[in-house]
């Protein structure tokens, strides 16, 4: 585990500034994930399979339009991935002030 600390000479201002920008990310990532979970829906509606099976089994000569829509989904794939460990990383930020 990190322990940072921080030296100000407005302790509760910072932290007040530093609880509120984690809240505001929270909130940007959470909003993030529901429009990538959203696109990542239409993909595994469209050929019934989940975004999972599809990065780890399939090749863009399996989809309609080939390269560029397995382009697409893989990239929405990983950036759904990205947004979701940014996210369990951000809340897992225990914080401790004194």
């Amino acid at each position: 585990m990190l322990t940072i600390t921080m030296n100000t000479d407005s302790p509760r201002k910072a932290v007040e500034i530093l609880q509120d920008a984690l809240e505001k990310e929270t909130l940007r990532l959470r909003y993030g994930l529901n429009l990538a979970g959203r696109r990542l829906k239409r993909f595994e509606k469209k050929y019934n399979v989940p975004s999972e099976t599809f990065i780890n089994e399939w090749a863009a000569e399996d989809l309609e339009g080939e390269d560029m829509e397995y382009v697409e989904w893989a990239g929405e794939y990983q950036f759904y991935a990205k947004l979701n460990q940014r996210l369990r990383i951000l809340e897992g930020i225990e914080n401790v002030s004194s």
